[in-house]
């Protein structure tokens, strides 16, 4: 950071006397036409311009010195070219080549973005159709050692996620880490509701919904395995970035079968004049069925995308570029009208969305500012969900709606429709409910470029800043006939307040250009300030700071070793909390007081007593950050081309849930109250007291004096979700590609890419449990012991695993044919993994001798010997009577077992025990592989056609499991892909 202070201060006294100069030109095809609108960016200057409707350009202020020309323009491969200036030039033709099959080199695997100093992998379109995108989420079979999608629908009412740095099931919140952006609309996971609606992923943190994204809509996808700029905040698991097509394009009509999906989309950019713009447009229909047998299990994606660019005051020198685009989804899931579901029952869920982008950079290229850029984005999207159920009762129902504290009658709908407790009559109904769901998120951008250089040094200086607001707006879980809601509360989510974000970053980029070298570091610190007004967390502050430094050498040089380069990185980044943490749902408990039966008025009563918690917030948690440690290696061997990326992640403060419990005392009124009562069972009305429980019998006729009726007090506790940090999770990977040079008598290449990945968690913190709720004392009463368990009450409180994949992949590529063929094996060399049961302070997992034991063995401690039974201690436990007193509960258990039966027969049921003896065993998978095929072939420059066939081989092998000594099928097995072919055909007018 000092360097690059430093180097600011040394530019500023120094650009000045720098020479500037413009360089101009024509950007046309290898066809020799025009490229009109094309981009050329110096990167390192932070220096563009935008061509017009000619193809012709103006690079204004340029200094002097070798520079790296950047050439873009849909539907052409993008072209970087040097170029040295030592004074105003024109006439400098680039000459960029039609993206299809006939280039000489075609890539449709992940390439690594050489402009940037992050570990970051880009997949072009080329790729994308080669690969019959269905969903962001395949492209990351293109990382090194990435598997094929599993996943053969976009159907379900589960979100579809993006795994990039960790994957589901892992400590970390390794999905809701994975920042995901569209045309730099963030499509943030922030507003998630603290719901029901989305147990069905089995977290309460989880990433971004990809579903919703129109697949042909792409151009490129970029996917950030290490640091991003400091521009990137609120991710801790990597980052996608995701383009879409923009600019001049003929009218390209794409179809895409496959066994489960159809999918038809239309797309073109016009060229509205040099002084108008462009415009361009692309529409989408997908179908996507989870079951073959049933069309009603389809989900359903109609999106439209609307680009729009202009850049004004073209000719000055200091133009401005607009661009804005406009992207929507109207979609979802629809069961209505499957015939084979019961009458009337059904689900349905919206998944609709609406997102838009806008951007204004001014380049104004004075001596202290290069440029100015200001953007805003928002994203809405519609999550509304509906079911319909039929349901039945024999007898009178209670439905609870009350959500104070207080004893409550039971009335009919008819009696009372706002009653604390509505008694659903006897009968058939159907019972619909509902969860409104509407995520907006808004962000604002504002951010300076200074750039300088002098000969071969130049220094960019980034500074900026970000708003952001999170915001739920939508009505939460209710019900459409309250007549026969069953028992529930409203929490509608637009009572919850937005998270606000403010962001300030700073980020100074510097490239020394040497003969045969280049030395290139970047050094930034971001600050985000967020706000939950209204709430017990205030205002919160977190520093992100990262580095990054590259060496190359080598470079061009006509030898056996070329461009080789060395590169590490240090870096932080700061993940913010979801709704679904920060605002958990309240919680009831509802416990029946007094149930008589059917009264003289012929009412039946029922009585419930109601404690609600009190919804906890913990003003001392902290945001989830992640420390990377990286170093990158790279370089040309004879035409072998390799990377080798070596990172350390370590996820700190990740966000989790404890339970507290808290004792209360209610009355209860038995059937054994009314023996022998004097008032006559005909005669017989009651009522209860709201505040203290009692209740008294009242004889209808007057003629007996109203009595009230004895009770039982009865000690209970409520529980009560708190958010904390939980401990530190650790990843080890090492990444690699190598590209082997092509065989030019038959055309083809072949690319060896893989991991290793290592994943370590164990969860630290003390957790409060209960058994299940109907645990009863021994007396009958409520169970009223409290365990404490090093993290949670279940048999492992984290995890080991390390995996080995390897892919090779030959690419056969005949430009003169239009045709590129590629044969792909996936293979998983090592698949190591294994339950933990840790604990640093003590003991917290036992060797039993039998699965009946309660105590631990005699003659073995070691947990992880094969084959045995174990058992899980609380730390401590407490009791309703003494929440107090931490009583150690593994000396108190084998002290009762000698000295108190009565109470070792209670604490036996604070005992966690796994059902099976090899549950600590060492899981080890056997190698498996699949193999996939895909050919690209173009008739002419108009059509082309792409098949693939995924595990082709049909592979159905036995795999072996080391945990139980067992093997299984990998037919129908979730270890890889079931075999599939897909069709598209793709025309250009």
């Amino acid at each position: 950071m000092r360097i690059a202070l430093l180097s600011f201060f040394l530019f500023c006294l120094a650009g000045v006397t720098v020479g500037q100069f413009n360089v101009s030109g024509k950007v046309i095809s290898n066809h020799q036409q025009p490229v009109s609108f094309a981009t050329l960016t110096i990167t390192a200057l932070d220096l563009s311009a935008v061509a017009n409707d000619k193809g012709e350009f103006n690079l204004r202020n340029v200094p002097a010195g070798k520079h790296l020309l950047s050439v873009s323009s849909l539907g052409f491969a993008p072209k970087n070219t040097d170029i040295e200036v030592v004074q105003s030039r024109s006439g400098l033709v680039v000459i960029l080549e039609t993206q299809d099959l006939t280039l000489k080199e075609v890539a449709v695997t992940a390439k690594r973005n050489a402009n940037t100093l992050s570990t970051s992998y880009l997949i072009d379109r080329t790729a994308l159709d080669h690969m019959q995108i269905l969903s962001v989420g395949d492209v990351t079979s293109l990382l090194p050692g990435g598997k094929t999608n599993r996943n053969l629908h976009l159907a379900g009412s589960a979100a579809q996620m993006l795994s990039v740095n960790g994957v589901s099931g892992e400590g970390g919140n390794a999905l809701f880490g994975v920042a995901v952006e569209l045309d730099g609309v963030r499509l943030s996971n922030n507003a998630i509701p603290p719901s029901s609606f989305q147990a069905s992923t089995g977290s309460r943190n989880i990433g971004a919904d990809i579903r919703n994204i129109a697949s042909t809509n792409i151009e490129s996808v970029e996917i950030v395995t290490g640091l991003p700029s400091v521009e990137y905040g609120d991710l801790s698991n990597g980052m996608v970035k995701i383009n879409t097509r923009k600019g001049k394009s003929p009218l390209v009509f794409d179809v895409m079968t496959k066994p489960n999906t159809k999918q038809v989309a239309l797309g073109k950019g016009f060229d509205l004049g040099d002084k108008a713009g462009v415009f361009s447009f692309n529409l989408e229909h997908t179908r996507s069925i989870s079951n073959l047998a049933s069309p009603y299990t389809t989900y359903v994606r109609n999106n439209l995308g609307l680009n729009y660019s202009n850049v004004f005051n073209r000719k000055s020198r200091r133009p401005i570029s607009f661009e804005m685009g406009l992207n929507g989804n109207l979609g979802g899931y629809n069961s209505k009208s499957d015939p084979d579901l019961f009458g009337n029952t059904y689900v349905k869920e919206k998944d609709n969305a609406l997102r838009g982008n806008m951007s204004v950079r001014w380049q104004l290229n004075k001596p202290w500012i290069t440029s100015l850029e200001a953007s805003g984005t928002f994203n809405l999207n519609n999550r509304s969900f509906e079911e319909s159920s039929a349901m039945s009762t024999p007898a009178s129902r209670a439905a609870i709606h009350t959500m104070q504290t207080g004893y409550f009658v039971g009335e009919r709908y008819a009696d009372n429709p706002n009653s604390n407790i509505i008694l659903i009559d006897p009968g058939y109904w159907y019972e619909i409910r509902k969860v409104g769901n509407d995520m907006q998120n808004y962000t604002a951008r504002l951010k300076a470029n200074w750039s300088r250089q002098i000969n071969n040094v130049s220094n960019r200086l980034l500074v900026g800043g970000e708003w952001s607001r999170s915001y739920n707006g939508g009505e939460g879980e209710y019900y459409q006939e309250m007549r026969y809601a069953p028992t529930w509360r409203p929490y509608p989510y637009s009572a919850m307040p937005a998270i606000v974000n403010y962001a300030f970053y700073a980020e100074d980029r510097m490239n020394l250009r040497f003969a045969s070298s280049t030395l290139r570091f970047v050094a930034g610190l971001r600050s985000d300030i967020t706000s939950v007004a209204g709430s017990a967390y205030g205002n919160t502050g977190s520093l992100s700071p990262r580095f990054s430094a590259e060496y190359s050498f080598f470079e061009k040089a006509k030898q056996r070793v070329t461009d080789l380069s060395v590169r590490v990185s240090w870096g932080k980044t700061v993940k913010l909390p979801s709704f679904n943490m920060l605002f958990p749902v309240p919680r009831y408990t509802d416990i029946l007081s007094f149930a008589p039966g059917t009264t003289s008025d012929g009412k039946t009563f029922y009585a419930y007593y109601t404690q609600p918690n009190v919804q906890e917030y913990n003003p001392d948690l902290k945001w989830q950050q992640n420390t990377l440690r990286e170093i990158n290696l790279q370089g040309n061997i004879d035409g072998v081309k390799f990377v080798i990326t070596a990172s350390y992640d370590k996820t700190t403060n990740p966000y989790i849930f404890s339970t507290n419990y808290t004792p209360f005392t209610h009355k209860f009124t038995d059937q054994s109250a009314l023996d022998n009562f004097p008032i006559p069972i005909n005669n017989r009305i009651y009522t209860i007291d709201q505040q203290s429980g009692i209740v008294t019998a009242h004889d209808r006729t007057g003629a007996l004096p109203s009595q009230a009726l004895p009770y039982r007090e009865i000690t209970r506790g409520i529980s009560n979700n708190r958010p904390e940090n939980g401990s530190p999770v650790y990843r080890k990977r090492l990444a690699w590609i190598i590209d082997f040079k092509q065989i030019a008598a038959i055309r083809t290449g072949f690319r060896v890419d893989g991991n290793y990945y290592q994943y370590k968690g164990l969860e630290q913190t003390v957790v409060a449990s209960m058994p299940v709720s109907n645990t009863l004392m021994a007396d009958g009463s409520p169970y009223k012991y409290v365990g404490y368990y090093t993290g949670g009450s279940v048999s492992a409180n984290g995890s080991l695993r390390r995996s080995v994949d390897l892919n090779v992949t030959s690419t056969t590529h005949i430009p003169a044919l239009r045709l590129i063929f590629t044969a792909r094996l996936e293979c998983s060399l090592y698949d190591f993994g294994r339950n933990l049961s840790e604990y640093k302070n003590g003991q917290r997992g036992y060797v039993l001798d039998n699965q009946s034991d309660f105590t631990p063995s005699s003659t073995k401690s070691d947990i992880y010997g094969r084959d045995q039974f174990i058992a899980v201690y609380p730390e401590y436990y407490t009791a309703y009577d003494d929440m107090q007193t931490k009583v150690p509960f593994a000396e108190k258990l084998i002290w009762a077992k000698d000295n108190d039966r009565a109470l070792y027969n209670e604490l036996v049921k604070l005992v966690v025990k796994n059902n099976y003896n090899y549950y600590y065993n060492p899981s080890r998978v056997s190698v498996y592989y699949s193999a996939n095929i895909g050919i690209t072939k173009e008739l002419g420059k108009a059509v082309s056609i792409t098949f693939n066939a995924i595990n082709f081989i049909n592979n159905i092998s036995q795999v072996r499991f080391s945990q139980y000594n067992g093997s299984a099928s990998l037919f129908g097995s979730s270890y890889i892909p079931a075999f599939y072919y897909g069709l598209s055909f793709r025309l250009k007018i």
